[in-house]
């Protein structure tokens, strides 16, 4: 109930009633909310413009990383894994590929003998 009273107390405070009746804010209250709004517009354009800064820098770290010698081992190394999976994948498809044709000359041979 005190917590009422004192925000409607704040609220008359800041408020004032004019010729037809009707309640306005205050000179003062409507100062202090455009100042408000032109902070929080400036923090606005302060967050978005240290994010560009961040993103920038974050940018050149990667081609940093990218251009080092370190950086270009990495990418050789990631290449020399991508040709050992490719050459293991071709063994197996090829072992597989004999697996599957001696199956075959079996079955033909089978096929043959049951014949006779």
């Amino acid at each position: 109930m005190k917590r009422l009273i004192v925000v409607l107390a704040l609220a008359m405070a800041a408020c004032q009633v004019n010729d037809q009746g009707k309640v306005e804010p205050t000179a003062e209250t409507q100062t202090a909310a455009a100042e408000a709004k032109e902070g929080t517009r400036e923090a606005a354009e302060d967050v978005k413009e240290a994010a560009k800064e961040v993103g920038e820098s974050v940018k050149e770290g990667a081609e940093q990383v990218r251009d080092s010698e370190a950086g270009q081992r990495i990418a050789e190394g990631a290449k020399e894994a991508a040709r050992g999976v490719k050459q293991g994948a071709g063994e197996a498809a090829e072992a597989a590929g004999e697996a599957i044709a001696r199956e075959g000359r079996e079955a033909q041979d089978e096929a043959k003998k049951k014949k006779q």
